[in-house]
């Protein structure tokens, strides 16, 4: 009695697993279908090697992807390295991409990648190895922009799509701001930073009350689109502690979206502006920021007049 129960014990784990193992199953063959259906959206990548003295290499990371109206990002919360290398992680990504490289609404490439067995790091969450044999697009010379947390000069991300949808709408461009204009969005900045601290110097090292100026708040970049929408980022100069400065701190670059009506909204710190585009083809632009943070990178994605928004994010270690 007892060996036929724990028969029927072995059994029922045995069913049990072979259903969870089917909805696993189903729930990614749904994904590879919404996917198929689907805008992809990567971005093209320099790095500078894995360890010191490799070579440098490019690759495509796939980030975002269009499901039904939302854009949501690729799995990508691995806490362990074991998850890196997990067949149901990299096959949650597309197996092989054309993909359509584009800069500031204009095509200037194509490359084709694959994605690996595994990421084997989590800085290398998504990528995707280029097999194409063409020239890789470039833009400019590598510089420490767009270094992120790494900190090595490389060349700056270009959006990679996999429908050619690069066009840019709304066409955003570099602006400038009226005096007026800098001041509404210094005092945006100043609600959200009231009360800021610094030191006097790195030697002490220690936190004082520090009432700063207007021109302490340094305006670092501006865009304006034709619809009459602008970005602009602010951060405090005069940073005077010894240490990394708050990922989210004043001293980090602190981006607003004014609207055409003139009202200020706070969209995000600590990022870099990549392009934008139309990549779903709807006819609205969709604008990409990088994220730099303290052992961390990513994207962000706006759309929808920046009601709406996706994030994919990863660690160096």
């Amino acid at each position: 009695m007892k060996r036929s129960t724990h028969f029927s014990i072995q059994i029922r784990l045995l069913c049990l697993l072979f259903v969870l193992a089917c909805q696993a199953y189903a729930q990614q063959t749904s994904l590879l279908t919404e996917q198929k259906s689907g805008v992809i959206l990567g971005v093209l990548e320099d790095h500078s090697g894995i360890f010191s003295g490799d070579p440098y290499f490019r690759v495509v990371r796939a980030v975002f992807h269009k499901i039904r109206r939302e854009w949501k990002p690729f799995p990508n919360d691995c806490s362990d390295t074991l998850c890196l290398s997990l067949m149901p992680l990299t096959k949650s990504y597309p197996q092989q991409v054309n993909w359509t490289i584009a800069f500031d609404g204009k095509e200037i490439g194509h490359v084709v990648a694959h994605t690996p067995v595994d990421f084997r790091l989590y800085c290398l969450v998504g990528i995707e190895e280029i097999v194409s044999k063409d020239t890789v697009p470039t833009v400019g010379k590598r510089s420490e922009r767009y270094a992120g947390w790494e900190g090595n000069p490389v060349y700056r991300p270009l959006v990679a799509v996999s429908q050619p949808n690069f066009k840019d709408p709304d066409i955003w461009k570099p602006a400038q701001f009226s005096p007026a204009q800098i001041k509404g969005a210094r005092e945006a900045f100043r609600n959200k930073f009231p009360d800021v601290s610094n030191c006097k110097n790195p030697e002490e090292d220690k936190l004082i009350a520090w009432p700063y100026r207007d021109d302490d708040i340094k305006v670092n970049s501006i865009y304006s689109s034709k619809a009459g929408w602008s970005l602009i980022e602010l951060s405090l100069t005069g940073y005077a502690c010894d240490g990394p400065v708050d990922d989210n701190g004043p001293f980090v670059g602190q981006w607003y979206v004014i609207e055409p009506s003139g009202m200020v909204r706070f969209i995000g710190a600590g990022m870099r502006m990549v392009d934008a585009g139309d990549y779903d083809g709807d006819g609205k632009t969709e604008v990409l920021f990088a994220v730099e943070g303290y052992n961390e990178g990513g994207y962000r994605l706006f759309y929808r007049d920046f009601s709406q928004s996706a994030e994919f994010l990863f660690s160096y270690h």
